[in-house]
């Protein structure tokens, strides 16, 4: 099982868990931020990036994306 690791949010420091997951390289998508909005990192190398918002109660809505 993959180790999680704390992560910040360089935009806004919204606190992160983040897992590396061994995965093929794909047509990878742009990762947001759920709080600012602001670009994360999707691969590190062979590893895909998996972000956890850990503290989702000053979540804010990101323009153009409904609240879930």
């Amino acid at each position: 099982m993959p180790e999680a690791a704390k992560f910040q949010c360089p935009n806004c420091d919204a606190p992160y868990k983040v897992v590396r997951v061994e995965a093929p390289p794909t047509h990878d998508h742009q990762l947001l931020c759920l709080r600012c909005g602001g670009p994360l990192h999707g691969r590190e190398g062979k590893f895909a990036l998996k972000y956890f918002l850990i503290d989702g109660s000053q979540r804010r809505p990101i323009l153009g994306r409904k609240p879930s």
